[in-house]
């Protein structure tokens, strides 16, 4: 909830109220960072100051009842986002149901062996068991030859590096089918503007014609940020179509084109630079136009980010267009920085028509939501 607190009131409630919520988060998250500066413990007395400062309401009314979330939260935890990760996330609500029959079957059984372990202690026997022939022993897993399935790779250089599939999880998609089902209105003029800056002696013009092998995502696994961890940092940037319902149960998933900050230059620590853009296709070019390593990404820009709102602190943009159409460009994919998020500038009433798959079109301002994560909120707070 925290994550999206600010932009939620932001507009909704007036600006004293929104200086508190945003004081009280920075410092909690200025509290988490492992190592801290000057400038991070100033952050730290200053938000600290302005809560205090704002908080006669609380010292007049008292904390308000019924907002205990440690109850349910625990159960949230165990009940949905445990059970949801043990699932393939596939036709996920099924496995989940399935899941918690069998921890209640496990902890029923369980219930029953240690009942039968009090009740057999007053008869020991002679009889010892050798683990090591256990069928159902997981101790060959656990030796010192055994990875945790989500560990990282330690990076043998400090540098960011891409990643993408072996083989393309859309191969030979047509121009129209880009179009269509990845939102790439702009598709043509982009790539044709993109092979004119960077491949000056290329002969052949992009069109209608031309095939590209398409990727679902890029993986970025980036060195550690030490004020937040000694781990290499991973994010994965989505550029996924409409998937209709199958047959059965199968059930379909929207559509699912990432936000994600982008910089020409060297891997930035600070939101300056630095621009957003909604990520349609990553691609790479098909023979015919040359010898080209890199893999490449449409991008739908935003305007550039303006300076922080007074009140939340949040940076306010908007959908960039050119000549009545949206700004688009072809980018190489190392360009991209990391996923981001934004949040809808809503004020205190919402358009019920907006959805997840329309709110960029409709929609004329947001907010880039610097509580998202910790790494963001160090890119917009520390420089």
């Amino acid at each position: 909830m925290q994550r999206v607190f600010v932009g939620l009131l932001a507009g909704a409630v007036p600006s004293q109220v929104l200086v508190v919520a945003q004081a009280i988060l920075d410092f909690s998250y200025y509290a988490q960072l492992r190592v801290h500066s000057t400038e991070s413990l100033n952050g730290l007395e200053s938000a600290l100051a302005i809560f205090h400062a704002n908080k006669d309401s609380i010292l007049l009314f008292g904390a308000t009842d019924g907002f205990n979330s440690e109850l349910p939260e625990r159960l949230h935890i165990d009940f949905a986002k445990e059970v949801y990760h043990a699932s393939n996330k596939h036709d996920y609500e099924e496995q989940m149901a399935l899941w918690l029959q069998r921890q209640e079957a496990v902890f029923l059984r369980g219930s029953y062996l240690n009942w039968l372990l009090e009740w057999s202690q007053s008869a020991p026997t002679n009889f010892t068991r050798d683990r090591r022939y256990d069928s159902d022993s997981d101790s060959e897993m656990e030796g010192p030859d055994a990875v945790p399935v989500n560990t990282l790779p330690i990076l043998p250089e400090q540098r960011t590096v891409h990643f993408l599939a072996k083989t393309p999880a859309y191969p030979q998609r047509s121009v129209q089918h880009l179009v269509t089902a990845h939102g790439a209105s702009m598709f043509l003029p982009a790539l044709k503007l993109f092979l004119h800056n960077h491949m000056l002696h290329a002969i052949i013009t992009p069109g209608l014609q031309d095939r590209f092998d398409v990727f679902r995502q890029v993986v970025i696994t980036a060195p550690p940020n030490p004020l937040i961890s000694e781990s290499p940092r991973q994010w994965h940037v989505r550029a996924m179509p409409e998937v209709l319902p199958g047959r059965g149960r199968k059930p379909g998933s929207p559509a699912k084109f990432d936000m994600a900050l982008t910089s020409n230059g060297i891997q930035p620590r600070t939101l300056e630079g630095m621009r957003v853009g909604q990520v349609h296709v990553i691609f790479t070019l098909p023979r015919q136009f040359g010898t080209y390593s890199r893999a490449l990404a449409y991008i739908e820009w935003f305007t550039p980010l303006r300076e922080p709102d007074r009140s939340s602190g949040l940076h306010q943009l908007s959908c960039s267009t050119h000549r009545l159409h949206r700004n688009a460009a072809v980018i190489h994919v190392d360009e991209i920085t990391r996923p981001c998020h934004l949040i809808l500038k809503m004020g205190q009433a919402v358009d019920r028509g907006w959805t997840s798959a329309n709110v960029y079109e409709s929609a004329s301002d947001f907010y880039l939501n610097t509580f998202i994560d910790l790494d963001t909120f160090c890119m917009s707070a520390i420089d």
